[in-house]
């Protein structure tokens, strides 16, 4: 099987979460050299501290095998300084934890350099793949999900193409 990768919107976007970019309304201050817009998209929790990530990434074979999923926890990704793949899952079957969607509900986004994603509670994802040079994604997670709230399934792989 293989998952067409596509270009990142919010409505492509909405059944997982939401699209951060450089937004469209007005800045919240601004001086030389930079410009600033306030939350722009907000992880909700459940009172433990949000924990930074850091992913270095090259590009490699661009297949997956395994899925993750967090029933109590938002997940934020951020494409630093090379556009990234990400695949994602429907949130479905929430009370079965580990029961996996069809694989060919899952889809595929670029996700630009400098751009991002939040991905709602429950939605199935893995690792992003750099995808024409390395590369560093930013993971913002609540402290101690990948202990106490994480359901991994592993599968037979699924390509990625279109890319």
């Amino acid at each position: 099987m293989e998952l067409i990768a596509e270009p990142l919107t919010p409505d492509a976007f909405a059944p997982y979460g939401r699209v951060i970019s450089r937004p469209e309304r007005p800045n919240d201050a601004a001086g030389p050299g930079w410009t600033w817009w306030a939350e722009t998209a907000l992880l909700s929790g459940d009172g433990r501290a949000m924990g930074v990530g850091y992913l270095d990434l090259e590009p490699g074979t661009r297949s997956f095998d395994w899925a993750e999923r967090h029933l109590r926890t938002q997940e934020a990704v951020l494409a630093m300084s090379t556009d990234v793949l990400l695949y994602v899952g429907p949130p479905e079957h929430r009370q079965e934890p580990v029961r996996l969607p069809p694989l060919e509900t899952f889809r595929v986004f670029r996700v630009p350099a400098g751009g991002g994603v939040v991905m709602d509670r429950a939605v199935w994802h893995g690792a992003p793949f750099a995808v024409e040079r390395p590369g560093v994604a930013v993971v913002l997670i609540l402290e101690g999900t990948g202990r106490t709230d994480v359901a991994k399934v592993s599968f037979d792989p699924v390509g990625i193409g279109g890319v």
